[in-house]
């Protein structure tokens, strides 16, 4: 049995939106509970308190941080999270440098190296627009479009699981077959 923190980022703006996410977001800790896994779940829709989440962090296996990609990026209260949470001394670690062994790369400082995480992402982006030259991505693909956010959690010392993301979720959604594809995601990577 592992010990799955899920973050909810996907939040309401002016009272509408985050359906998806959380939808995402309950399906897996069913799924993941169902196969025997513990599930805690913040959704930051909701107030959260920097010591609770530090402990969620530190008693996890795996983080999973289910999340839309707004303009580029995480909603910002997923980036106040980070900035708060993610970056607090606790769990973050160092930048790995010191003065006395200056062969130390940033970013060695990590210390959290037995846990793992998962980035899950909801797009408006049809997926080509990520995986095709001349599209707005230009070919760069899911992982490299979203490095920031692997290299906040590799600088925290976590290893990563494949990522998973559902496009094209305004002009043209396919939420059936998207919520088929998440549970065999799921399935996949934490059944026994």
């Amino acid at each position: 049995m592992s010990n799955i923190f899920i973050i909810n980022a996907g939040v309401k703006v002016h009272g509408t939106g985050g359906e998806l996410n959380s939808s995402l977001t309950e399906m897996a800790k069913r799924i993941l509970v169902e196969h025997g896994h513990s599930v805690i779940v913040t959704d930051l829709n909701e107030n959260w308190q920097l010591q609770t989440e530090i402990q969620h962090i530190k008693k996890s296996d795996v983080i999973l941080l289910q999340t839309p990609i707004w303009a580029m990026g995480v909603p910002w209260p997923m980036k106040r999270y980070i900035d708060i949470v993610l970056t607090n001394p606790e769990v973050c670690g160092t930048d790995g440098r010191t003065r006395s062994n200056p062969d130390k790369k940033y970013g060695s400082g990590g210390f959290l190296t037995k846990k793992r995480y998962m980035l899950s992402t909801t797009w408006n982006a049809p997926l080509e627009a990520l995986t095709e030259p001349g599209q707005f991505f230009d070919s760069r693909g899911l992982d490299e479009v979203l490095l920031p956010l692997h290299k906040q959690f590799q600088y925290m010392g976590l290893r990563p699981m494949t990522s998973c993301s559902i496009h094209d979720v305004y002009k043209n959604p396919s939420i059936e077959k998207d919520l088929k594809r998440w549970e065999q995601h799921l399935k996949q990577f934490f059944l026994r």
